[in-house]
């Protein structure tokens, strides 16, 4: 009985810190038209492979909003009739609505866990989870969960983290140092682009003054494109939240079809960044080449999938 508490109580902890930490990155996202529109246009039914106006109609669930919804605005603006959108605790309740002005009527904000999910068995005829569950203390339970609340003939779609790679082995080295060095957590909570960007003009005048003719054919315009709050959030995304699951994707697909889903795909897009990920797009896009699987291992698993009928 203690165990159990214990363990609940462990859970809550995470969360709230959990939400904390991506409540910040996502009202400095908020601020930034450019990460605003990539963020609310993922979802294309070119991307899913379905026909132009599957959502009209449909009862969706974003599963992890986040403080700005864009998921959810993107299901609405794709022609969904209702869309529940879910977080942790009542602080995206301010931040939401703004996104979503326009579409009152056909959204609700919840507050709860992907873990438990308030909803009744087989609500939803479209279910969206992404870059949640590897964050939770129990991934397949939420896999549990998302699947309990889908339609027979419902779809779910699922982003969460996959295994190996030689950047997440980088990464977990710098999420310890994260926690071990006040100094290096510091320097991460006070990283911005601006600051950023003052480091590289500091090192491109260093260059020039030592005659380097590198110095010279580098400009600043493009520095400051590569290096934007895009990918400063981005960095304090992983280093920053308490918890960075890993799965395989076999994992992953044995329980999704535990759950009763078939027609099990793996979809990939490609992410149109402004910064330096630009570079890595190709190797988001294209998870089975080599250079991709050394780097990322399974990558960032992207799946739909289709509950059965019966």
């Amino acid at each position: 009985m203690g165990s159990t508490a214990s363990r609940r109580q462990d859970r809550r902890t995470l969360e709230r810190a959990t939400r904390r930490v991506f409540h910040a990155i996502h009202v400095s996202q908020g601020k930034d038209a450019a990460i605003l529109r990539r963020l609310s246009t993922m979802i294309t039914p070119d991307y899913l492979k379905v026909p132009k106006g599957f959502f009209k109609g449909k009862a969706c669930l974003d599963a992890g909003c986040g403080s700005n919804a864009s998921v959810t605005r993107n299901l609405l603006e794709l022609g969904a009739a209702q869309v529940h959108a879910l977080d942790l605790d009542s602080s995206f309740l301010a931040t939401a609505p703004r996104r979503l002005r326009g579409f009152e009527g056909r959204y609700k904000l919840d507050v709860g866990s992907v873990l438990d999910l308030p909803y009744p068995d087989g609500t939803f005829d479209f279910v969206f989870c992404g870059g949640v569950l590897h964050h939770t203390a129990d991934p397949f339970r939420g896999l549990r969960e998302l699947g309990r609340v889908t339609k027979r003939g419902g779809m779910l779609h699922l982003e969460i983290y996959g295994k190996g790679g030689l950047l997440r082995d980088v990464t977990s080295l710098l999420r310890r140092r994260y926690r071990a060095d006040s100094g290096f957590k510091r320097f991460i909570e006070d990283l911005s682009a601006s600051r950023l960007r003052s480091t590289l003009r500091w090192v491109l005048a260093e260059m020039a003054r030592r005659a380097d003719p590198l110095a010279g054919r580098v400009p600043m315009k493009v520095l400051h494109e590569l290096f934007d709050q895009d990918l400063v959030l981005t960095v304090k995304d992983r280093l920053q939240a308490p918890a960075y699951r890993e799965d395989s994707e076999e994992e992953v697909v044995s329980e999704l079809r535990r759950q009763g889903f078939s027609r099990i795909e793996r979809l990939s897009r490609y992410p149109r960044y402004g910064n330096i990920r630009r570079f890595l797009s190709p190797l988001y896009n294209d998870y089975r080449h080599p250079l991709a699987r050394l780097l990322y291992g399974s990558g960032l698993i992207q799946l739909k999938a289709v509950k059965a009928r019966r």
